[in-house]
Formats: C-alpha cells, sequence, structure tokens
C-alpha cells in the first residue's frame, strides 16, 4: 500500500474525518465489513472481528480508526492511548498523521498530551485556520474557554457568517466576555470556564421567592444519592426512606410533624452493577418510592422552562455531572412536587443542587456524610467548592451532617459559620446473632483449626484505601507476636481484599485470621468478637462502632472523621490518637486490655452506661425525630424569613 496523502489522511474542519480510498477491487468488502464491525455490541466479538479484517488489511487507516473509536467508545481510555501510540500508519504527510493522533488523544482523555501535538502543528502552520478551530473547538468543550478564545482571536475576523467556525468564534467570545464580567476579572487559560458558569448559575437564586408549602408537614421528601449500594452512607439514606414510611402509613407525628406525603429516593442507578441494587430489596419490602435518574429523559435547555435569559445561557455550559442532573432531574422535580431534596454526599449534590433551584424546590438540604474532599485527595473534584459556596447563599439550602466533626471540617474549608449545619446522628438497630448454616460451619471449622483458648480480635470495614487494611493486616501480626492463642476475624469486601491476604500469607499468620468477605450475618461474627478495632484513615461517622457496642462488644478506634463522637472514650472503648500512623504497640496494649473484659457485659446492658450513651445519640427513634424536626424546620424557618424580609423592603 502507497504512503497517503495529506488529501486522503487529513480531515477538513467541521467534518468527518476522510481517510482515503482504496485502490484493491476489495474496497466494498472492507466497507462491509467496517459496518459489520460498527454494528457489534459485545466487545470478545468486535475483537474477534476485528483481527480478522486486521489480518485481511495490514496497516489499514480504516480498520485502525474503528479500533481507537470502540476503545474510547467503551472508555478503555489506556488501550485507546497504547493504540495510537503504537500506530504504523505510513504518511506521506506527517502533519497529517500528527492531526489525527491529536484528535484521538483528545478523545481518550489525554488532553495534555493532546494539546502539545495540536500546539506543534499551529506552530508549524499559523495560517491553518483549520488547526486553530479544530483545538478551540476542543478547548471549549473542555471548559479551557480563555485559551480556546487565545487560539482563536488572530483569525476570528475571516470566517463567514453561517459558517461552523463563524458560530464558534461567536459562542466564545460571548461566553468568555460574560462570564469575565459576572467576576469582575480575567479568567485564566487553565482555569475551567464551566465551573464558573456553574457558580453563577446558582447565584442566579440568591434573591429567589419559594413558594409556601403547608405548616406542621414534612411535605414531598426526595432522598437522593449515587445508588444503594454496599456503603455506609446508602445504608443510612436506606433506613430513613423505610423507617419515615413506614411511620407515615402508620399515620404517626414525628415531634408534631406531619408526613403527609410519601418520601422517594432517586439514584443514578440501582441496577447489580457493583451491587448498586444492595439496599434495593429493603425500600422494596418497605414500599418505598425508587427511581433512576439513567433512566430519565435528558432535557434541552429549550425544554427546561427556564424563563431568566442569563440562567439560560450559563446551563447551556455547565461541568458534565452538573449537566447530568440538570437535564434529567429538573423536570422530575416537578413532576414530584419535591419540597425538600435531600442531596447525600459530594457527587449527589454536584448533580442536583442546582437541578433543584431550576425546579424550584423550597428547602434543599445537602446531607454531608463525611470529611471534605479538600481533606480527601482521591476524591476531590474542583466543582465542590464552588458548588458548595454558592449554594451557601441561596435561600432554602441548608446543610446537616451526621457528626460535628464533619461538619466543622466542612465549615472551616467553606469558610461558612458552623451553625449553618444541623447534626444529626445515625440511628443504628442493633443485629441479631443469628448465624447461617455457612457462617456457623465456617466459625466451627476456624476454631478447630486454630487450637487454644484464647481471644478474638476483629473488625468489619471495606477493604479500600480509607480504611487501611494493609496496616490492620501488620497489627494483627503485632498482636499475634505477643499473643499468639488469639484469633483474628475480619469481615468485608473489597478491591485490596487479595492485597490483605496475601501480606498475612507473608508475615505468616494466615493460619491465625478468618476472611469472612462480605457477609449479611455481620452480627453473629460481631458477637464472637471480645474487642472490635477500626484503624481508618478516612470516616464519616462509622456505624460499625455504634453497632459493636449494641452487640457488647468495646471497640478501638482511631480519630478519622467522627470516630470520636460514636463512644465514651476510656469507658466503651478508646480513641487512639492518631489516624495517619497509629502506634501499632500502643494498639496492641489498649486492644488486649479490652478483650480481657469482654465478658463484662454489665456496661452494655439496658440502663448501663454504655447502652445508655448509645440510645440517646443513636438509636432510631432519635434520629427520626431529629431529622424530621431539623428538615420541617429548614423548609419552614425561610419562609418566615423572606416574608420578613419582604415587609421590611415594604417599609423601606
Amino acid at each position: 500500500m502507497k504512503p497517503l496523502t495529506t488529501g486522503e489522511l487529513a480531515s477538513a474542519p467541521d467534518e468527518t474525518q476522510n481517510w482515503g480510498t482504496l485502490e484493491t477491487t476489495s474496497e466494498r468488502r472492507l466497507s462491509d465489513k467496517l459496518q459489520q464491525l460498527d454494528e457489534v455490541s459485545e466487545r470478545e466479538d468486535f475483537e474477534r472481528l476485528w483481527t480478522v479484517l486486521n489480518e485481511e488489511f495490514p496497516h489499514n487507516p480504516d480498520v485502525w480508526k474503528a479500533r481507537v473509536q470502540r476503545l474510547i467508545k467503551d472508555k478503555l481510555y489506556d488501550e485507546a492511548i497504547s493504540e495510537i501510540d503504537s500506530c504504523d500508519l505510513v504518511c506521506a504527510d506527517e502533519d497529517a498523521l500528527l492531526l489525527i493522533k491529536a484528535e484521538f488523544l483528545h478523545d481518550a482523555r489525554a488532553y495534555e498530551r493532546a494539546g502539545e501535538l495540536f500546539l506543534e502543528l499551529i506552530g508549524r502552520q499559523p495560517d491553518r485556520k483549520d488547526l486553530r478551530t479544530n483545538y478551540a473547538k476542543r478547548l471549549y468543550v473542555e471548559g479551557h474557554l480563555a485559551r480556546a478564545y487565545k487560539f482563536l482571536q488572530p483569525v476570528h475576523d475571516s470566517f463567514p457568517e453561517g459558517t461552523k467556525s463563524f458560530e464558534l468564534v461567536k459562542k466564545t467570545t460571548g461566553l468568555l466576555a460574560l462570564l469575565t464580567r459576572l467576576e469582575g476579572r480575567q479568567l485564566e487559560e487553565d482555569e475551567d470556564a464551566r465551573i464558573v458558569a456553574m457558580k453563577h448559575a446558582i447565584l442566579c437564586f440568591r434573591d429567589r421567592k419559594l413558594r409556601p408549602t403547608p405548616a406542621n408537614c414534612l411535605g414531598r421528601l426526595s432522598l437522593i444519592t449515587g445508588s444503594v449500594g454496599p456503603g455506609g452512607a446508602e445504608r443510612q439514606l436506606t433506613r430513613l426512606a423505610v423507617e419515615l414510611e413506614r411511620a407515615r402509613l402508620a399515620g404517626k407525628q414525628l415531634g408534631g410533624i406531619s408526613l403527609d406525603r410519601p418520601v422517594e429516593v432517586i439514584v443514578r442507578s440501582h441496577g447489580p452493577e457493583k451491587q448498586n441494587d444492595f439496599y434495593l430489596a429493603d425500600l422494596q419490602s418497605a414500599g418505598v418510592e425508587i427511581n433512576q435518574i439513567n433512566f430519565f429523559t435528558p432535557l434541552a435547555t429549550r425544554d427546561l422552562d427556564i424563563s431568566d435569559e442569563l440562567l439560560t445561557t450559563l446551563v447551556d455550559y455547565l461541568p458534565p455531572p452538573v449537566n447530568f442532573g440538570v437535564r434529567r432531574l429538573t423536570a422530575h422535580f416537578r413532576k414530584s412536587g419535591t419540597d425538600t431534596a435531600s442531596v447525600w454526599q459530594d457527587g449527589a449534590c454536584l448533580f442536583a443542587g442546582l437541578a433543584a433551584l431550576i425546579a424550584g424546590v423550597p428547602h434543599v438540604q445537602l446531607a454531608i456524610r463525611g470529611l471534605p474532599p479538600s481533606m480527601r485527595r482521591h476524591m476531590f473534584r474542583p466543582e465542590y467548592e464552588e458548588l458548595y459556596r454558592a449554594m451557601a447563599e441561596v435561600p432554602g439550602v441548608t446543610f446537616i451532617s451526621n457528626s460535628l466533626s464533619a461538619a466543622r471540617a466542612y465549615a472551616e474549608w467553606l469558610d461558612i459559620p458552623l451553625d449553618r449545619f444541623s447534626i444529626v446522628y445515625n440511628g443504628v438497630e442493633q443485629m441479631h446473632a443469628e448465624p447461617s448454616p455457612d457462617c456457623a460451619r465456617q466459625w466451627d471449622e476456624f476454631v478447630a483449626a486454630t487450637p487454644g483458648d484464647g481471644h478474638t480480635v476483629g473488625s468489619v470495614f471495606r477493604f479500600d484505601t480509607d480504611k487501611q487494611p494493609l496496616l490492620w493486616i501488620r497489627f494483627a501480626a503485632r498482636y499475634l507476636k505477643h499473643h499468639p492463642n488469639a484469633r483474628i476475624v475480619l469481615v468485608g469486601g473489597g478491591r485490596l481484599l487479595p492485597n490483605a491476604q496475601q501480606l498475612a500469607e507473608e508475615l505468616g499468620i494466615s493460619d491465625r485470621i478468618l476472611f469472612v468477605g462480605r457477609s449479611t450475618r455481620v452480627g453473629y461474627w460481631m458477637s464472637k468478637m471480645d474487642v472490635l478495632v477500626l484503624l481508618s484513615r478516612y470516616e464519616g461517622l462509622p456505624n460499625v462502632l455504634i453497632e459493636a457496642q449494641f452487640m457488647g462488644v468495646r471497640v478501638v478506634t482511631t480519630p478519622a472523621g467522627g470516630a470520636a463522637e460514636c463512644l465514651i472514650d476510656g469507658t466503651t472503648g478508646y480513641v487512639l490518637e492518631c489516624a495517619e500512623k497509629p502506634d501499632l504497640d500502643g494498639v496492641v496494649e489498649r486492644s488486649h486490655s479490652l478483650a480481657l473484659r469482654s465478658s463484662e457485659r454489665g456496661l452494655f446492658v439496658q440502663g448501663g452506661v454504655g447502652r445508655s450513651f448509645l440510645d440517646n445519640h443513636f438509636s432510631i427513634p432519635r434520629m427520626l425525630q431529629e431529622y424530621v424536626a431539623c428538615t420541617a424546620s429548614g423548609l419552614h424557618s425561610f419562609e418566615q424569613e423572606a416574608e420578613s424580609e419582604a415587609d421590611r423592603r415594604r417599609v423601606a
């Protein structure tokens, strides 16, 4: 095959790639095969057909293109980049091939590398308008508005009116001028202007008028989060929804507040992927309405019923997760008649907060469930700070946290008063200790394999970075060195479970550790523990500490998140000095001292100090009362403030 020419390989501006023509009689066969390849849905079938096609048409640009596009479509970006890097096409025009690679690298989210290639091409051919518009269009979508304007500026007067390039210049210039005016400053080239647009879209509601709601009624409550998977926040949201719906069906009032409408739960997905349906059965059995955002029809801006021209412009340029929620949730909130949108966890706040404002939801409750993303860099998104700061300026927006430590951390991060946060501790029910036949057999076999009358040290956690499972295994090795007859029981699954098992093997302690995995009989396993140890680096309010104490088990924990609020330090357990690098010898000493007292159960019986502490802070009735009280207060207090403000304005 001869080298491809520039005209055959390069793309025209604003048009689909033109990869040239084949000079063989098999052109139609190739075309049919490529179409067949494009229609294949299963990845394995695609790979099989592509391999056959590549063998028949080696080094063919259309075949190569099909593979890269499929990898990008399947979000296999690393594989796509590897395929791009290994491209061995022969091209008469190096710049044409460079442009193709730049475009594909950008589509594979290798933005920095793609930018370097675009800059190299523009440096070589500064007068090529198609290169500038191609790169600027991608920068615009990426959010780098000021940089897009920079590359369009030298040619911005050269495009005929009505062309796509003219519209790109007009849109970029106009939006940059608008955001510059709203910010009162020049935007930086590396700044994501979509976040700026989000901020000012939220601030459009600083003077919003709230629709009235019936007094002493909770109204329509929508609980929103990402999924009902096996997480602490998901479990608590499920428990809250179930208990509220039960109370409503029983005709109960909570603190004088009537539960006048059914509660609904809204998640992105409750499908089986990643166990997103873990608590689905609990919701369904209680008759709780549950909806999936992924199945909502996304609406165009013109269909969102926005009358404000400024807001309309800003809504067209939002960060992807915010855009996702606005397009899908706004209409649902209106149709559902949501009075309080209770949005749980940072990610959900991002996709649901602005949507609730646009829909006119009177009360938007941002439910904080752990330490802020500024302290958990692996969960950080630059949108979060601007989102929360702007939302804090809007009437009808409140904050709620399940721990004082998390609320304090958010307040300091966002520079807003701590009293803006309501504190409602998790409601935790005592688990039963009945085993399944498999659990009982598993325990009996473990006891038989670990002779001696030693005690049991254990924990329940998800094997991921925040819980420091490898540190826990090192603690277990240290503990067994001092107390070789002890048994170790660890309950939970996660991506780091194999790593923990391997480390236990390497340290020679795997015979004394029972890795239970995920279990629906956590209460049974806790009943076998003499002490529970939690060595998390980051936490919200760890339910496991509360649940263990309800089972009569003392606890040792790092001071991560709200852990210290879950126990009486020195009485029902110990709080360690450090979460990052706890002193393992100190953990061993404190754990052993509590294990020796495990037979002293009076602390946790009804009327005991430990049990009274748990009932006063973490009982389900207490949680329901406090949650309904602060939600109803947030729903109605702003109406009163608005009326007072209106009266003041009339007098003025």
